[in-house]
């Protein structure tokens, strides 16, 4: 995970504030730029934008396959977890207010065996690994800061599951999974957020 690491803190102040400048753009109509003093990176990494509102989930949205540069990819994802996130209603301006904005961003993923459970359960590092389960029609992923809600493997697997449309008590023949590390940091300062 070096790429992640390099990333000074001016840097990740600058994604937390184009996050920020890209939802409240939402409610100024003649302003749908957000501007970007980010460096350019070759590398592009899985991003996530977050948002809490008193501690709690109020919107996530991102992606473990990114195609796009920071600079496209944090405004927009920071928009959709604003506004379209299907577990909540739209964000009100009044919400904004009282919300801290987190941004995660991804190593590169490393398939994990996954033959069965237990297999998946003795190949994970709690707290360190995000976990991608996909049995080609159902996919569903928990980041790493996850881990944080749901400390033992056990919960975190099942809930993971249940996320995914799956049963907990079954296992999908074709069933696949990945793992991967992320950096996340958090406003008001951009220091990373430890577990």
């Amino acid at each position: 995970m070096p790429l992640l690491l390099c990333i000074e803190l001016t840097e990740r102040q600058a994604m937390l504030a184009l996050a920020r400048q890209a939802i409240q753009a939402h409610w100024s109509p003649g302003n749908t730029q957000v501007a970007s003093h980010l460096a350019h990176r070759d590398h592009k990494p899985g991003c996530f934008v977050t948002l809490r509102k008193y501690g709690e989930l109020r919107g996530c949205i991102g992606t473990l396959e990114q195609e796009m540069p920071l600079q496209q990819s944090i405004p927009y994802f920071a928009r959709a977890a604003a506004f379209q996130d299907p577990r909540f209603p739209p964000l009100t301006k009044y919400e904004l207010t009282d919300c801290v904005i987190s941004i995660s961003l991804l190593s590169e993923r490393e398939p994990i065996p996954a033959g069965s459970k237990e297999e998946l359960l003795a190949a994970i590092t709690p707290f360190t690994d995000g976990v991608w389960l996909s049995d080609g029609y159902h996919r569903a992923t928990f980041l790493p800061a996850v881990w944080r809600e749901l400390p033992d493997k056990n919960d975190f697997i099942q809930h993971l599951l249940r996320k995914g449309g799956w049963s907990p008590q079954g296992w999908p023949a074709q069933m696949k999974a990945w793992r991967y590390q992320s950096i996340e940091f958090s406003e008001p300062d951009g220091e990373l957020v430890r577990e």
